[in-house]
């Protein structure tokens, strides 16, 4: 991972971190922020999920310019955020965009809460 990936500074105590394991097995470390205050700024990459028996499944990830710029992201977004139980950002650095390979590894992400709790 990047040394430019960091998480967000916690001010807010609804807010918990996640560990998330994507399709090629790495883990990453995501912060839940409730849906209806999701902000897509710039410099986040967003994970939107849906519970089930096993856990957590990611339903859509992107970044506010995968929706500006994508019509295929925008319609997978507008079709999740319906759906979806909570929503999780990683905070990357002002300049940095997420690499599209961390994308591809998290759309197949699975959380599992008893392996790995917060």
């Amino acid at each position: 991972m990047s040394e430019a990936i960091r998480l967000i500074n916690l001010r807010n105590s609804d807010h918990s971190v996640a560990d998330w394991q994507g399709r090629t097995g790495r883990t990453y470390t995501l912060t839940r922020t409730k849906l209806a205050d999701l902000n897509m700024a710039g410099n986040q990459l967003c994970l939107l999920s849906k519970h089930n028996e096993l856990g957590e499944d990611a339903l859509w990830v992107g970044t506010g310019d995968n929706l500006i710029h994508d019509e295929q992201s925008r319609r997978a977004f507008l079709k999740a955020v319906h759906i979806a139980d909570d929503a999780y950002v990683l905070e990357l650095a002002d300049d940095e965009m997420p690499p599209l390979t961390m994308i591809w590894d998290l759309e197949a992400a699975h959380r599992d809460p008893e392996r790995h709790a917060a």
